[in-house]
């Protein structure tokens, strides 16, 4: 071998040592030796990964002043090469430099986990990775959930299926925690990320480890949905997280720049056209469904009409089409007890004598992710403004809490409107146990009859309606995982035996704010 091939060799091992993507192409040519198929969207996705190791080595040639990620969440297409990157290439590639970096791997599985820890432990005892890196690691434990150096880094893998405990990482690499199929469960969805708010973040080794997400979509309540909703998290915990986005087809032309990485992509193309042309993901959308390619391909969670509840029934109506009517007002409440931010509704309803039926009228719909301040404040406005509705809160998910706590508003409401001359809020308050006969989705599946004949029809200027179409239109008995907060409060309304129409009333104009009502000098 000649002094200049010498050369030339010597540096091209000192590129792959420098560079992920070029460790990620010398590996596929000398240790898988088998073509890779290239896309510039590895070329990024290294670099960002890069961008989550210190940047105070030298030999890596870094620019200093860099910042480095610390919560990185990307969110890209399944089968695109992305496990092959952050854990099989990323780990090797950033231990061979790092040797006293510790890393956890999660995945959805433990045996996936054991097979990328034994491909991680193959590669970095290999003849090649001594070539680049100049050595072999010494390694002081060795197994297959568990690795550790002589100069204390290495890897552990687990699952969130249960707590992590024992090992702190400087890097928490999650690669799809969950199964497609188990995001059906609202239990195993619940596991997940419970666990990892409960023990992720404990693990952590100081201040300046990451935790990168490396995920195909599944859904509004996958692990980036929950970690990002403000219902789970203070919006400056949600403002860390740094957020990219993969999308197997672009509307728009996208701008994709790190560093001194930046990749240009035209409208309407495809992501890897090796894997998958225009015309082939066209293809799939129709063979997966608008729902599926949208949230997995896409990354777009926003699910599409489901078709239970048809577009062609919603009804809208205005107020003098409305008989003299009972209203009742039903809270869907937090699921939990304490004061944080949850997915809330309230729902006003009417129910009327109609064509020797029963109808029942939305009037209004306000929802939000609210405290539980926020929604006593709500709740108090529609019941004022509403004086004959009759309340109603579910016991459950805290709302024996929420009556206490109305009440005592209430209290405190009156004795300042005494004193400034506003009449008093005189609305029945009652919290109420659910029957156990039937689930929230049959329930709501059981409004649909009324819904298709027009026995359950909206005020034209309801608010919450947008809200309430993207519910219905959505919903989808066979995936009950999604937000159907609104929906929910009126198919409760419908179904409680003491939501009834007046007795004997006739077509006439319905109760409003106006009313005469009860004041403090009677």
């Amino acid at each position: 071998m000649d002094k200049e091939t010498i050369q030339k060799e010597l540096a091209t091992r000192a590129l792959a040592k420098k560079s992920l993507k070029h460790f990620v192409l010398l590996k596929w040519e000398r240790y898988e030796k088998k073509p890779f198929m290239d896309n510039w969207h590895y070329d990024y996705l290294c670099k960002v990964l890069e961008n989550t190791l210190p940047c105070n080595t030298e030999n890596l040639g870094f620019i200093p002043e860099r910042q480095t990620i610390t919560r990185l969440m990307i969110n890209m297409p399944p089968s695109y090469g992305k496990t092959e990157i952050i854990a099989r290439c990323f780990i090797a590639w950033a231990l061979g430099n790092y040797p006293q970096r510790k890393f956890f791997y999660i995945s959805y599985s433990d045996e996936l986990c054991r097979k990328i820890s034994n491909q991680v432990r193959d590669l970095l005892k290999s003849r090649f990775f001594a070539s680049v890196f100049g050595k072999n690691p010494q390694f002081l434990q060795d197994n297959a959930n568990e690795f550790i150096f002589k100069e204390g880094g290495g890897l552990f893998v687990t699952t969130l299926k249960s707590a992590l405990t024992g090992f702190h990482a400087h890097q928490i690499l999650i690669d799809d925690p969950i199964k497609v199929s188990a995001m059906t469960s609202r239990s195993e969805r619940n596991l997940v990320n419970q666990n990892f708010k409960e023990s992720v973040m404990s693990r952590l080794q100081d201040n300046q480890s990451n935790i990168t997400i490396l995920m195909q979509r599944l859904g509004d309540e996958d692990l980036c949905g929950f970690l990002l909703s403000e219902k789970n998290f203070e919006r400056s915990i949600i403002e860390q997280w740094q957020q990219i986005s993969l999308k197997a087809l672009n509307d728009k032309e996208e701008s994709y720049s790190i560093g001194e990485y930046s990749y240009q992509r035209a409208a309407h193309t495809a992501l890897f056209p090796l894997r998958h042309t225009k015309e082939e993901l066209e293809r799939l959308r129709l063979q997966m469904g608008n729902d599926e390619f949208s949230t997995q391909y896409q990354q777009d969670p926003q699910v599409s009409e489901a078709g239970y509840f048809e577009k062609v029934y919603f009804k809208t109506i205005p107020s003098y089409e409305c008989s003299a009517q009972n209203l009742y007002i039903f809270v869907d409440n937090a699921m939990s007890l304490n004061a944080n931010a949850d997915n809330r509704a309230l729902v006003l309803i009417g129910v009327e004598s109609y064509q020797e039926a029963v109808r029942y009228v939305v009037r209004d719909c306000l929802c939000g992710i609210w405290s539980e301040e926020e929604t006593l404040k709500e709740l108090i406005s529609l019941m004022y403004d509403n004086p004959t509705a009759k309340v109603y809160i579910e016991s459950e998910g805290g709302g024996l809490t929420l009556e206490r706590l109305l009440e005592n508003e209430i209290v405190r409401f009156n004795f300042n409107a005494k004193s400034s001359g506003k009449n008093a809020i005189i609305n029945s308050v009652k919290c109420y146990t659910p029957s156990r006969k039937i689930s929230k989705v049959e329930k709501i599946k059981a409004i649909r009859p009324y819904y298709n004949t027009g026995f359950l029809v909206f005020l034209h200027n309801a608010r919450g309606l947008k809200q309430i179409k993207k519910e219905l239109f959505s919903f989808n008995p066979a995936k009950p995982f999604r937000k159907d907060d609104c929906i929910d409060a009126i198919a409760s309304a419908m179904m409680h035996d003491e939501v009834i129409p007046i007795r004997g009333a006739k077509k006439q104009g319905v109760q409003g704010r106006r009313l005469s009502r009860p004041a403090w000098n009677i």
